[in-house]
């Protein structure tokens, strides 16, 4: 497991899947009395589901890193963002936990949501890759590959030096990745798998993506916003997306938002325009 002598954990095991969390909300929100502690809300939604193993991890990542879950002294509530991600069909409801899930790492605070990190960096990788199968032999180097970041990324943590990553350490994260629709993994073959980017995306989570990559670019609200190399690389690489269909996705999603993203004032040789009304979270959706 991808674990530093220091606690810093990367691994997360298959059973974090994604598609356990909207069931995880909704047993609460339904929840005829207050739900007090973690393990009952584990057991509730175990009795209302017909996924037979537990919901433990998913539960954890719903709380530590994904902001959907709060603990008071009383019980556990849902977030605004979780009642946002109820509101939305299932293909949304994954893009928004991917996006939520991708961001969560803060470089200024490197040692926390570590889970956070190795999500985005196994998906910026096979972003890099464009399409491969996902076969033992692929993870194997992919492994090594991550083990190596991890070392670079992590440098000051004590012991991380010695993290192992096995080839079983991405199985959480292709768990997330299989949930997106459109697809970036496919199977074929009696169980093979290979990974692609789309050419489509939810418009929330586009927004999303060039929302952050705005944001983490200095970007002025209400100014004009240049479409650079780098901010669509960043948009495709969130997103998954082939970088061609950027211009496609943006003509779709500004009628569809014009109160957060308009048509930049400006053209030119240098490029596309975009002007942001505000910065997006998933909490604006509502």
């Amino acid at each position: 497991m991808a674990t530093t002598t220091s606690g810093l954990v990367f691994h997360f095991p298959v059973g974090a899947s994604p598609a356990k969390i909207p069931t995880l909300l909704r047993v609460l929100l339904y929840a005829d009395s207050p739900v007090r502690k973690d393990s009952d809300l584990d057991q509730m939604a175990l009795e209302q589901s017909t996924d037979s193993t537990r919901f433990i991890e998913a539960r954890g990542l719903s709380e530590d890193i994904l902001g959907l879950i709060n603990k008071t002294k009383e019980e556990l509530i849902l977030t605004p963002r979780a009642q946002v991600i109820l509101k939305k069909r299932e293909s949304v409801q994954h893009d928004l936990l991917h996006y939520l899930f991708y961001v969560a790492w803060n470089p200024e605070e490197p040692t926390k949501n570590a889970r956070s990190w190795f999500y985005s960096t196994i998906c910026d990788n096979l972003w890099n890759m464009q399409e491969v199968v996902l076969d033992r032999d692929m993870r194997q180097s992919f492994t090594q590959q991550l083990s190596d970041q991890i070392v670079q990324e992590f440098k000051q943590v004590p012991g991380i030096e010695r993290v192992s990553v096995g080839i079983q350490t991405m199985d959480g994260a292709r768990e997330w990745l299989r949930n997106l629709a459109p697809a970036v993994i496919d199977t074929f073959g009696k169980k093979d798998e290979i990974f692609h980017r789309r050419v489509t995306c939810s418009a929330e989570l586009f927004l999303l993506a060039l929302s952050h990559s705005c944001q983490l670019g200095g970007s002025e609200i209400g100014m004009d916003v240049l479409l650079s190399s780098q901010k669509r690389e960043a948009i495709s690489r969130l997103c998954l997306l082939e970088p061609l269909q950027i211009d496609r996705m943006l003509d779709w999603v500004l009628p569809i938002f014009p109160q957060f993203v308009s048509q930049g004032t400006r053209t030119g040789s240098y490029g596309r325009f975009i002007r942001l009304h505000h910065f997006v979270a998933v909490e604006d959706f509502a």
